[in-house]
């Protein structure tokens, strides 16, 4: 319902409505931020990151003005909405993730990826980046083709696809985690350029398999994320790569040592390189992502969902040949009691993590969105700033859930 009032209060200051021509309360359902929008009374994250009490006024999708709103800058009638009690953020920006709700990103077709976009773009998340696994060269290629027409022809108010990341097939079977080593390659530019790659941002590589580190300079030098991971390689392979980032810290790799530095010790302490961080507290417990936080940067920590197919809904699946069960904890595992992904998005977590770790929600926002987007180079659409057209959600402050996401 959209009532008629007299005055309006913007930042510290009442205005009234006849000399601001006009003003409209709707409610945030109501809002597709077309015209003068005021998003009224909430909790900001700012580029400092910090999070402190703002008033935004949009012209369109274009922030134009925080907390100096004047009267005479409008020249059109104004919506405005009261947001107290909740938190305006960067949207999530996921950089490992599967598909969900029983759509797969390596396999699924157009419309269906389509489908899980639109979701996502509800449930807080404004980017991913499409995550494909192991298996037969020409099929990764015809796949890479399917993404590809959506990340050139993205639906409206849908999560976009701003690139796609290869975790595989260029792994190591010692730590193929869920996957089956048959599918696995040859870490070689050949290999590589026989997919057709394009719009590939991150790949994941076991940087020991990689003759002469060859690939991965390659894929430096052509502006790719090399990831190191599924690998057990030792610290000066991981330097002598020149990986900038570690695929799902200390999942799937050769763990912490003493006295012979492995991919974990310099995906820890190396304060150069991005750690992905497994966001589930079953892939790593609480106090070990305690540690991760208390050692590495805050600006060099990503929080990914790998969010499996079938995230989001909880039945057992297959997934690339292999069986996945799914317990009472939400945990999906092979027969063999392997962990697999994570059945849950990023949005979900969000609570868990605050409620079970020292994460903040202004750590949480810092992980999955602005240190993704920056590590992306898409930060400029993640950022509340005036003169910029924001990626950002609306969150309930209490139950730390995501109500509205505004996609530019």
């Amino acid at each position: 319902m959209i009532n008629k009032i007299n005055s309006i209060s913007f930042g510290a200051k009442i205005y009234d409505v006849p000399y601001m021509k006009a003003a409209q309360e709707r409610s945030l359902d109501d809002i597709k931020l077309k015209g003068y929008t005021a998003l009224i009374g909430a909790d900001v994250y700012t580029p400092s990151n910090k999070i402190v009490k703002q008033d935004l006024l949009f012209n369109d999708n274009t922030l134009v003005a925080i907390d100096d709103f004047e009267p005479s800058d409008v020249d059109k009638p104004i919506q405005y909405v009261m947001l107290h009690d909740k938190t305006i953020a960067p949207a999530i920006v996921d950089e490992h993730i599967h598909g969900g709700y029983g759509i797969n990103f390596h396999t699924s077709s157009e419309k269906e990826i389509r489908q899980l976009l639109k979701r996502l773009g509800k449930e807080g998340t404004a980017a991913v980046v499409a995550t494909t696994l192991p298996g037969e060269l020409n099929d990764i290629k015809n796949q890479i083709k399917v993404l590809n027409k959506i990340i050139k022809k993205p639906d409206k108010g849908a999560a976009k696809i701003i690139g796609i990341h290869l975790e595989g097939p260029f792994l190591n079977s010692e730590k193929a985690g869920i996957h089956q080593p048959n599918m696995f390659s040859a870490p070689t530019i050949e290999n590589y350029l026989a997919l057709d790659p394009e719009n590939v941002r991150i790949v994941t590589i076991a940087p020991e398999k990689d003759k002469n580190y060859e690939l991965s300079h390659y894929l430096k030098d052509n502006g790719v994320i090399v990831s190191a991971g599924h690998s057990a390689a030792k610290a000066e392979d991981v330097k002598a790569s020149g990986a900038t980032q570690v695929t799902h810290i200390f999942n799937a790799m050769s763990q912490l040592h003493h006295r012979n530095p492995t991919i974990a010790n310099e995906g820890l302490q190396n304060p150069e390189m991005s750690a992905e961080m497994l966001a589930d507290l079953s892939h790593l417990t609480p106090d070990t992502m305690n540690m991760v936080m208390k050692i590495k940067p805050k600006s060099k920590i990503i929080l990914i969902s790998d969010a499996l197919p079938n995230a989001g809904v909880k039945k057992d699946f297959k997934m690339n040949g292999v069986q996945i069960y799914v317990n009472d904890n939400w945990e999906a595992k092979s027969a063999a009691g392997t962990l697999a992904g994570n059945m849950q998005f990023l949005h979900n977590v969000a609570k868990k993590l605050i409620d079970n770790t020292i994460m903040t929600f202004k750590d949480f926002i810092r992980f999955a969105s602005v240190n993704p987007s920056r590590n992306l180079k898409i930060q400029d659409n993640f950022m509340l700033k005036k003169g910029m057209k924001p990626n950002f959600t609306v969150w309930d402050n209490e139950t730390l859930t995501p109500e509205k996401t505004f996609i530019c």
